[in-house]
């Protein structure tokens, strides 16, 4: 474990909020400690890790954060300094009294409740505790802030058993992909949507100036550098939130499990002797010349929906052969492909998220742009040159509004590290 100096702004400040929002009860059996997670920002690869595919995300400097004492009973009580209410819910008859407990719960406090049900699948000893929850991961602007409260809420359970269970790389209970797996899972159970484990794996393994490719099938994963001086990543958000269980989300996940078995079906058909394509069980498994040959045979949408899947796994494989030579210039050309396949292909962007991209064309030095995340709503990003940065800034203020009549923000983020936990009495934190 990696000792830091100090909890990140979101936790300090959750840290200083916990006794005014909790008066000490004689329950507590701990210290005040805190626990936090990031958000992410995915480079190229969307869509794709549902697709059994590739993803390139970093883990951002925004994290979601918990800041509390452990109980000497069953009961998990807590405040969000966001929506500013309390959420109360037992440990006593998990996992079984998961709904019954949900019902009674606002849309945030579920999904850390369905972490928590989680862990109790999987066996680990839980103790109840109280805690302030805060975060600067904006809420609904793809930068998974739901990914990053769940691997928090993994975090503070784990510091909250009072070393019952640990999360590491080495002789802990669960490794960090058993709890991006584990979270995951409680995303799907909260939200409804069928995710796929790109938002949590990246929560999990973020490192400060590394890009992680994971391979969603294996999840295997290695890192790669993303950290040129001369440019900056910039997020803008659309000032659109969406929904993604009332989005076409959970549709697109559900098109393309179709062209997979038709593709394999029409593959199988045309070359007999195809040993391998007789074991095809996703997209990821179609090639680009396979599907330049049959892609033909599809029927509308799914020709489209499959055509760039396989096109962007392909662009994934390309960005890291770019990152690994500091070819910045190709690299932003592969995100102004990602964008019109998204756009035009996939059908999941917006009319918000495209007069944003075409502003981001308009302005000498950003390399490229595009959509992130689940789309129809959300953010770009944008790969832009350190002198440039402010000109789109001025571009986005003076045609963003009049296009859309919407305000949108812009940010700058950084690669930054994972997740982690300590107690405040002295600063130790665990990485």
């Amino acid at each position: 474990m990696n000792e830091s100096p100090r909890f990140p702004q979101p936790a300090q400040d959750a840290l200083q909020q916990f006794p005014i929002v909790f008066r000490d009860d004689g329950n507590y059996t701990s210290l005040l400690g805190a626990a936090w997670a990031p958000g992410r920002v995915n480079i190229i690869g969307e869509h794709t890790d549902y697709n059994d595919g590739f993803v390139l995300p970093i883990a951002v400097d925004r994290v979601a954060a918990f800041a509390g004492r452990a109980r000497n009973d069953e009961l998990v009580r807590l405040w969000s300094t966001h929506f500013q209410e309390y959420a109360e819910f037992s440990l006593k008859g998990l996992p079984h009294r998961f709904e019954q407990q949900r019902d009674n719960l606002s849309s945030w406090a579920r999904y850390v409740l369905s972490v928590v049900t989680e862990l109790t699948k999987v066996g680990v000893t839980l103790s109840g505790f109280d805690a302030v929850v805060g975060g600067d991961v904006p809420l609904g602007g793809g930068r998974s802030s739901s990914a990053a409260l769940e691997v928090a809420t993994a975090e503070a359970c784990a510091l909250f058993s009072n070393g019952l269970f640990t999360i590491g790389n080495q002789g802990a209970t669960l490794k960090p992909m058993q709890v991006a797996a584990l979270c995951q899972r409680a995303e799907q159970i909260a939200s409804g949507v069928q995710s796929g484990i790109l938002d949590q794996a990246a929560s999990c393994l973020g490192r400060p100036g590394k890009a992680v490719l994971l391979d969603c099938r294996s999840l295997d994963y290695r890192y790669l550098p993303f950290d040129a001086p001369g440019l900056s990543l910039v997020v803008i958000d659309t000032g659109v939130r969406r929904e993604l269980a009332a989005s076409a989300y959970n549709e697109r996940h559900q098109q393309c499990e179709a062209a997979a078995r038709m593709l394999k079906e029409i593959i199988v058909r045309h070359e007999p002797e195809n040993e391998l394509a007789k074991t095809i069980t996703a997209l990821r498994d179609i090639t680009p010349e396979q599907f330049y040959r049959y892609g033909v045979e599809l029927p509308e949408p799914l020709r489209r929906r499959a055509g760039y899947v396989i096109a962007e796994d392909g662009r994934v494989l390309q960005t890291v052969k770019l990152l690994e030579t500091n070819a910045f210039e190709q690299l932003g050309q592969l995100l102004w492909q990602s964008h019109a396949g998204l756009r035009d292909d996939y059908e999941v962007s917006c009319g918000e998220l495209d007069v944003l991209v075409e502003i981001a064309h308009q302005v000498a030095g950003v390399l490229g742009a595009r959509m992130m995340g689940g789309g129809f709503g959300g953010c770009t990003i944008n790969l832009v040159r350190n002198e440039a940065v402010e000109v789109l800034r001025q571009m986005v203020e003076q045609q963003y509004p009049a296009r859309t009549e919407r305000q949108a923000s812009i940010d700058i983020c950084r690669a930054a590290g994972g997740p982690g936990y300590g107690w405040s009495a002295n600063q130790q934190t665990f990485l």
